[in-house]
C-alpha cells in the first residue's frame, strides 16, 4: 500500500491560545432556532456536549471546543480518561451538510479523524476514490457532517456527524474504524484561529491599528547583490497580498539602526545595513521611506527587537506607519 502522511491537528481545548482575528460572519449565518439548555444561567453559555459511537462503543467527550472563522470550522472533542479525540474540520462556516462529494475541492479543509492524543497515526476519513488510490481495501466512505445551528450571540455551534476512518498498521495493511451517531451540541467557539509562530513572533501595528496575522515566516536571505539579512513576514488571512515584512541584517548587534536597503551600495564593501519594512495592503505595495529598527537582545539562537518605519506606495504617494516588535529563532536558519 502507498504511504500517506497525515497532519493530525490536536485541538487541546484547555490549553490552546487564540490570537488571530477573523472576518464577520456572512449575513444569514446566525440561527437561533434551538434550545441550548442555558436558560436561567444569566446568559452564560455552559459547556456543550460532544458524543458519538466509535467502533460500537460509546464516546462522550469531557472537553470540547471549536474555532469558527470565515474560511473554516474546526470542532474537537477529547475524552481525557482514554486520551482519545475526534476532530472535524470543515471548509465553510455555513449551516448545511458536508460530504466528500461537495468538499473534495477543499480536501485540506475537510478532515474527519479519530485517534489518540499521543499518536500521530489516527483513523482518517477519505473518499472511496482516495482510499482506493492508497490501496485501502474493504473501505466504504460514510462521511456526512451537518451543521444544524450557529448562534453568533452565545457563540455556540451544533450539528451531527458520521464517518469511517482508516489507518496504516504496517505490512501493507490497514484497519478501519466506524464512527456513527455523532453529535456536537452547543459547543462554545472562538472566532480566532491560532497563530503559527514556530519561528518566532511578530507584533505589528499599521497606523496604530493592530495587524493580526495568522502565520509567520522567517528566512535567512543571502543572494548576489544583497547584504545577508533575516526576513520576517506576517501573513493575514493566509494571503501574501495582506502581509507585513521586516528585514534585519544578520550582522546587527544590540543597538538602533536607521532605515536602509538590502541592496549593496554599488556592489562595494560598504557598511552592512539592512533595516527595513514593507507591506502589501489592498493590492498596493508599500516600501521603506524612513524609520529605524532596534535590536534589544541577541544570542546565538535568538534575536529580539522593535521597529518604527514610515512606508509609502510609489504610485499613489500614500504613506503608512508600521511599528511593533519581533523575536526570531535563528538556530536553524
Amino acid at each position: 500500500m502507498k504511504k500517506i502522511n497525515i497532519l493530525f491537528l490536536l485541538l487541546l481545548a484547555e490549553a490552546i491560545s487564540f490570537s488571530s482575528c477573523t472576518k464577520d460572519f456572512e449575513d444569514g449565518l446566525n440561527y437561533n432556532g434551538f434550545n441550548n439548555g442555558n436558560e436561567g444561567t444569566g446568559g452564560v453559555v455552559q459547556s456543550g456536549t460532544f458524543k458519538a459511537t466509535v467502533g460500537g462503543q460509546s464516546f462522550v467527550a469531557n472537553t470540547s471546543s471549536a474555532i469558527v472563522t470565515n474560511d473554516f470550522v474546526l470542532i474537537a472533542g477529547i475524552r481525557t480518561s482514554n486520551k482519545d479525540l475526534i476532530q472535524i474540520t470543515l471548509p465553510s462556516n455555513k449551516v448545511g451538510t458536508y460530504n466528500w462529494a461537495n468538499s473534495k475541492d477543499q480536501g485540506d479543509k475537510f478532515v474527519l479523524s479519530y485517534g489518540s492524543v499521543d499518536s500521530e497515526n489516527p483513523f482518517i476519513s477519505a473518499s472511496n476514490e482516495v482510499a482506493e488510490f492508497f490501496g485501502v481495501t474493504n473501505y466504504t466512505d460514510t462521511a456526512i457532517v451537518t451543521i444544524t445551528a450557529v448562534d453568533k450571540t452565545k457563540k455556540t455551534i451544533s450539528g451531527t456527524f458520521q464517518f469511517t476512518g482508516f489507518r496504516d498498521i504496517g505490512d501493507d495493511k490497514t484497519e478501519t474504524k466506524v464512527i456513527t451517531n455523532g453529535s456536537f451540541t452547543n459547543i462554545p467557539y472562538t472566532e480566532n484561529a491560532p497563530v503559527i509562530e514556530s519561528d518566532g513572533f511578530l507584533k505589528a501595528k499599521i497606523d496604530g491599528v493592530d495587524f493580526v496575522q495568522d502565520k509567520i515566516d522567517v528566512a535567512a536571505v543571502s543572494s548576489s547583490g544583497t547584504y545577508p539579512y533575516y526576513s520576517i513576514v506576517g501573513v493575514k488571512d493566509g494571503e501574501r497580498d495582506n502581509s507585513i515584512l521586516i528585514g534585519v541584517s544578520k550582522s546587527y548587534a544590540v543597538g538602533t539602526y536607521q532605515a536602509s536597503s538590502a541592496i549593496l551600495n554599488g556592489g562595494g564593501d560598504g557598511p552592512v545595513n539592512v533595516a527595513n519594512s514593507s507591506c502589501i495592503l489592498d493590492d498596493l505595495i508599500y516600501t521603506t521611506e524612513s524609520g529605524s529598527l532596534t535590536i534589544t537582545s541577541k544570542t546565538a539562537t535568538k534575536i529580539e527587537g522593535t521597529f518604527n518605519f514610515v512606508v509609502s506606495n510609489f504610485t499613489t504617494g500614500k504613506k503608512k506607519t508600521i511599528s511593533g516588535s519581533f523575536g526570531i529563532n535563528t538556530e536553524d536558519l
